[in-house]
Protein backbone atom coordinates (compact mmCIF):
# COMPACT_ATOMS: atom_id res chain seq x y z
CA UNK A 1 0.00 0.00 0.00
CA UNK A 2 1.81 2.69 -1.46
CA UNK A 3 0.03 5.21 1.01
CA UNK A 4 0.16 3.56 4.28
CA UNK A 5 2.54 4.91 6.91
CA UNK A 6 3.53 2.81 10.08
CA UNK A 7 4.02 4.82 13.38
CA UNK A 8 6.11 2.82 16.20
CA UNK A 9 5.98 3.76 19.59
CA UNK A 10 8.73 4.00 22.03
CA UNK A 11 9.44 1.14 24.21
CA UNK A 12 7.38 2.02 27.67
CA UNK A 13 10.31 0.83 29.40
CA UNK A 14 12.24 3.35 28.24
CA UNK A 15 10.32 6.55 28.67
CA UNK A 16 10.19 6.19 32.33
CA UNK A 17 7.52 8.62 33.23
CA UNK A 18 6.60 9.64 29.92
CA UNK A 19 5.09 7.39 28.19
CA UNK A 20 2.17 9.68 27.21
CA UNK A 21 4.26 12.51 26.18
CA UNK A 22 6.03 10.16 23.91
CA UNK A 23 3.06 9.24 22.44
CA UNK A 24 1.74 12.33 21.99
CA UNK A 25 4.07 13.70 19.12
CA UNK A 26 3.80 10.37 17.15
CA UNK A 27 0.49 10.64 17.26
CA UNK A 28 0.69 14.30 16.28
CA UNK A 29 2.39 13.62 13.47
CA UNK A 30 1.20 11.16 11.72
CA UNK A 31 -2.87 12.59 12.88
CA UNK A 32 -1.36 15.65 10.71
CA UNK A 33 -0.64 12.95 7.75
CA UNK A 34 -3.59 11.67 8.16
CA UNK A 35 -5.62 14.74 7.47
CA UNK A 36 -3.87 15.44 4.56
CA UNK A 37 -4.88 12.18 3.24
CA UNK A 38 -2.58 9.67 4.51
CA UNK A 39 -3.25 6.40 6.18
CA UNK A 40 -1.74 5.39 9.01
CA UNK A 41 -1.39 2.60 11.31
CA UNK A 42 0.03 2.18 14.82
CA UNK A 43 2.52 -0.43 15.97
CA UNK A 44 4.11 -1.39 19.38
CA UNK A 45 7.48 -2.83 19.50
CA UNK A 46 6.38 -5.97 20.62
CA UNK A 47 4.58 -6.34 17.66
CA UNK A 48 7.45 -6.32 15.13
CA UNK A 49 8.47 -8.96 12.99
CA UNK A 50 11.55 -8.97 10.97
CA UNK A 51 9.54 -9.12 7.88
CA UNK A 52 8.66 -5.27 6.94
CA UNK A 53 5.11 -4.23 6.34
CA UNK A 54 4.02 -2.73 3.17
CA UNK A 55 4.50 0.86 3.22
CA UNK A 56 5.51 3.95 2.45
CA UNK A 57 7.22 4.54 5.34
CA UNK A 58 7.92 4.30 8.84
CA UNK A 59 7.96 6.61 11.78
CA UNK A 60 9.36 5.17 14.84
CA UNK A 61 10.44 6.18 18.64
CA UNK A 62 12.02 2.78 18.98
CA UNK A 63 15.21 3.25 21.19
CA UNK A 64 16.05 -0.89 22.38
CA UNK A 65 18.66 -2.94 20.82
CA UNK A 66 16.44 -5.91 19.79
CA UNK A 67 13.94 -2.83 18.17
CA UNK A 68 16.37 -1.30 16.39
CA UNK A 69 18.13 -4.84 14.88
CA UNK A 70 14.71 -5.46 13.28
CA UNK A 71 14.14 -1.96 11.88
CA UNK A 72 17.72 -2.33 10.51
CA UNK A 73 16.25 -4.92 8.39
CA UNK A 74 13.28 -3.50 7.49
CA UNK A 75 15.81 -0.83 5.61
CA UNK A 76 18.09 -3.28 4.21
CA UNK A 77 14.43 -4.51 2.65
CA UNK A 78 14.61 -0.92 1.00
CA UNK A 79 11.60 0.66 3.78
CA UNK A 80 12.41 4.31 4.92
CA UNK A 81 12.71 4.67 8.43
CA UNK A 82 13.05 8.33 10.49
CA UNK A 83 15.04 8.02 11.94
CA UNK A 84 17.39 5.30 10.50
CA UNK A 85 18.12 2.76 13.00
CA UNK A 86 21.68 3.96 12.72
CA UNK A 87 21.30 7.36 13.60
CA UNK A 88 19.44 5.99 16.80
CA UNK A 89 22.30 3.89 17.80
CA UNK A 90 24.41 7.05 17.26
CA UNK A 91 22.78 8.88 20.42
CA UNK A 92 24.40 5.99 23.07
CA UNK A 93 26.45 7.47 25.19
CA UNK A 94 29.30 4.97 24.61
CA UNK A 95 29.30 6.02 20.82
CA UNK A 96 27.45 9.42 20.84
CA UNK A 97 30.77 11.38 22.72
CA UNK A 98 33.80 9.55 20.65
CA UNK A 99 31.59 11.13 17.67
CA UNK A 100 31.21 14.52 18.89
CA UNK A 101 34.91 14.57 19.60
CA UNK A 102 36.18 13.47 16.38
CA UNK A 103 34.04 16.08 15.05
CA UNK A 104 35.11 18.46 16.63
CA UNK A 105 31.68 19.26 18.64
CA UNK A 106 32.49 20.96 22.13
CA UNK A 107 31.07 18.08 24.80
CA UNK A 108 32.23 17.20 28.33
CA UNK A 109 35.14 15.01 28.39
CA UNK A 110 33.66 11.16 28.36
CA UNK A 111 35.03 7.75 29.07
CA UNK A 112 33.34 4.72 28.88
CA UNK A 113 33.57 1.63 31.73
CA UNK A 114 32.86 -2.02 31.91
CA UNK A 115 31.57 -1.95 35.73
CA UNK A 116 34.30 -4.50 36.22
CA UNK A 117 36.68 -2.26 35.05
CA UNK A 118 35.18 0.27 37.51
CA UNK A 119 35.34 -1.69 40.45
CA UNK A 120 39.17 -3.12 39.76
CA UNK A 121 40.31 0.44 38.45
CA UNK A 122 38.71 3.20 41.10
CA UNK A 123 40.37 2.15 44.00
CA UNK A 124 42.90 3.56 41.98
CA UNK A 125 42.18 5.83 39.14
CA UNK A 126 39.19 7.19 40.24
CA UNK A 127 38.31 9.80 37.17
CA UNK A 128 36.71 12.11 39.92
CA UNK A 129 33.61 14.13 40.68
CA UNK A 130 30.97 13.75 37.82
CA UNK A 131 28.32 12.68 36.00
CA UNK A 132 28.12 8.54 35.63
CA UNK A 133 25.37 7.50 33.62
CA UNK A 134 23.44 4.78 31.20
CA UNK A 135 25.95 4.02 28.39
CA UNK A 136 23.13 2.24 25.69
CA UNK A 137 19.73 3.93 26.03
CA UNK A 138 18.94 6.99 27.46
CA UNK A 139 16.88 6.54 30.43
CA UNK A 140 14.88 3.29 32.18
CA UNK A 141 14.83 4.60 35.58
CA UNK A 142 15.85 7.45 38.00
CA UNK A 143 19.17 5.76 38.81
CA UNK A 144 20.42 6.05 34.82
CA UNK A 145 21.77 9.64 35.44
CA UNK A 146 23.62 9.88 38.79
CA UNK A 147 26.04 13.31 39.45
CA UNK A 148 28.72 11.99 41.94
CA UNK A 149 31.09 13.48 44.22
CA UNK A 150 33.82 11.19 45.10
CA UNK A 151 34.54 7.88 45.24
CA UNK A 152 32.08 5.73 47.29
CA UNK A 153 28.91 7.63 46.03
CA UNK A 154 30.47 6.43 42.64
CA UNK A 155 30.56 2.81 43.42
CA UNK A 156 27.10 2.59 45.12
CA UNK A 157 25.95 3.49 41.43
CA UNK A 158 28.03 0.87 40.09
CA UNK A 159 26.39 -1.55 42.85
CA UNK A 160 23.34 -0.12 41.23
CA UNK A 161 23.83 -0.84 37.40
CA UNK A 162 25.76 -4.31 39.08
CA UNK A 163 22.15 -5.39 40.56
CA UNK A 164 20.29 -4.31 36.90
CA UNK A 165 23.02 -6.34 35.05
CA UNK A 166 23.77 -3.28 32.99
CA UNK A 167 27.04 -4.18 31.44
CA UNK A 168 28.69 -0.48 31.38
CA UNK A 169 28.54 3.07 32.04
CA UNK A 170 29.86 6.41 31.32
CA UNK A 171 31.92 8.84 33.07
CA UNK A 172 30.98 12.30 32.10
CA UNK A 173 32.87 15.60 33.83
CA UNK A 174 30.29 18.64 35.25
CA UNK A 175 30.42 21.65 33.19
CA UNK A 176 29.22 24.30 34.82
CA UNK A 177 26.39 26.88 33.51
CA UNK A 178 22.64 27.03 32.51
CA UNK A 179 21.13 24.08 31.33
CA UNK A 180 19.12 24.60 27.46
CA UNK A 181 17.26 22.07 25.93
CA UNK A 182 16.15 21.94 22.25
CA UNK A 183 14.48 20.28 19.86
CA UNK A 184 15.08 20.12 15.49
CA UNK A 185 13.86 18.68 12.62
CA UNK A 186 16.47 18.81 10.28
CA UNK A 187 18.89 19.62 9.54
CA UNK A 188 17.33 22.96 9.26
CA UNK A 189 13.79 22.56 8.98
CA UNK A 190 12.81 23.46 12.91
CA UNK A 191 14.10 24.26 15.87
CA UNK A 192 13.11 25.38 19.35
CA UNK A 193 15.04 26.07 22.54
CA UNK A 194 14.47 27.14 25.70
CA UNK A 195 16.14 27.64 29.18
CA UNK A 196 15.33 24.51 31.45
CA UNK A 197 15.41 26.59 34.88
CA UNK A 198 12.58 29.17 33.79
CA UNK A 199 11.46 27.17 30.71
CA UNK A 200 11.49 30.58 28.61
CA UNK A 201 12.40 30.56 25.14
CA UNK A 202 16.22 30.94 23.60
CA UNK A 203 16.51 33.93 21.68
CA UNK A 204 19.28 35.34 19.52
CA UNK A 205 22.42 36.00 19.49
CA UNK A 206 22.05 32.08 21.64
CA UNK A 207 19.64 30.80 19.81
CA UNK A 208 21.36 31.43 16.40
CA UNK A 209 24.81 29.74 17.80
CA UNK A 210 22.38 26.89 19.11
CA UNK A 211 20.50 26.21 15.83
CA UNK A 212 23.90 26.16 13.96
CA UNK A 213 25.16 23.17 16.35
CA UNK A 214 21.69 21.50 16.00
CA UNK A 215 22.63 21.51 11.77
CA UNK A 216 26.03 19.89 12.81
CA UNK A 217 24.77 17.44 14.96
CA UNK A 218 22.14 16.23 12.44
CA UNK A 219 24.70 16.16 9.79
CA UNK A 220 27.18 14.23 11.92
CA UNK A 221 24.99 11.42 13.43
CA UNK A 222 22.38 11.22 11.10
CA UNK A 223 19.36 12.17 12.92
CA UNK A 224 16.24 13.44 11.16
CA UNK A 225 14.18 14.13 14.49
CA UNK A 226 15.77 15.10 17.46
CA UNK A 227 16.72 16.90 20.52
CA UNK A 228 19.24 17.40 23.30
CA UNK A 229 20.93 19.08 26.34
CA UNK A 230 23.10 21.98 26.62
CA UNK A 231 25.23 23.87 28.85
CA UNK A 232 25.75 27.26 28.48
CA UNK A 233 29.09 27.75 30.20
CA UNK A 234 29.78 31.32 31.41
CA UNK A 235 32.52 31.78 28.61
CA UNK A 236 29.53 31.34 26.44
CA UNK A 237 30.29 28.62 24.79
CA UNK A 238 27.41 25.75 24.06
CA UNK A 239 28.51 22.24 25.17
CA UNK A 240 26.00 19.10 24.34
CA UNK A 241 26.01 16.93 27.28
CA UNK A 242 22.91 14.33 25.34
CA UNK A 243 21.62 13.98 22.18
CA UNK A 244 18.32 12.09 22.24
CA UNK A 245 16.51 10.70 18.97
CA UNK A 246 12.79 11.66 18.50
CA UNK A 247 12.25 13.55 22.12
CA UNK A 248 8.57 14.64 23.40
CA UNK A 249 8.90 18.40 22.28
CA UNK A 250 6.89 19.25 25.11
CA UNK A 251 7.19 22.69 25.01
CA UNK A 252 6.61 22.50 20.96
CA UNK A 253 4.39 19.98 20.28
CA UNK A 254 1.66 21.18 18.09
CA UNK A 255 4.43 23.01 16.05
CA UNK A 256 7.14 20.56 15.71
CA UNK A 257 4.56 17.76 14.51
CA UNK A 258 3.30 19.98 11.72
CA UNK A 259 7.18 20.60 10.53
CA UNK A 260 7.62 16.57 10.76
CA UNK A 261 5.03 16.04 8.99
CA UNK A 262 5.80 17.87 6.21
CA UNK A 263 9.49 16.48 6.39
CA UNK A 264 7.74 12.66 6.26
CA UNK A 265 6.32 13.89 2.96
CA UNK A 266 9.44 15.62 1.17
CA UNK A 267 11.35 12.35 2.61
CA UNK A 268 8.66 9.50 1.37
CA UNK A 269 7.95 11.34 -1.45
CA UNK A 270 3.88 11.35 -0.50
Amino acid sequence: MAGLIYGIYREKALSPGKVAEDAAILEAALGCLTARGQEVRFLAVEDLTPEPPRAAGVLHMAQGPQALSLLSQWQEKGLILINSPEAVRRCYRRYLFPLLARGGFPCPHTRFFHLYEAVERWGAEFPGPGWLKRAEVHAEAPGDVVQVADLKAALQVVADFARRHLPGLVWQEHVPGEEIKFYAVGPGLFFKAYWSASGAPVIDPIMGQMAELADGLARLTGLEVFGGDVIWTPAGEAVLIDLNDWPSFSRCQEAAAQEICHHAEERLRL
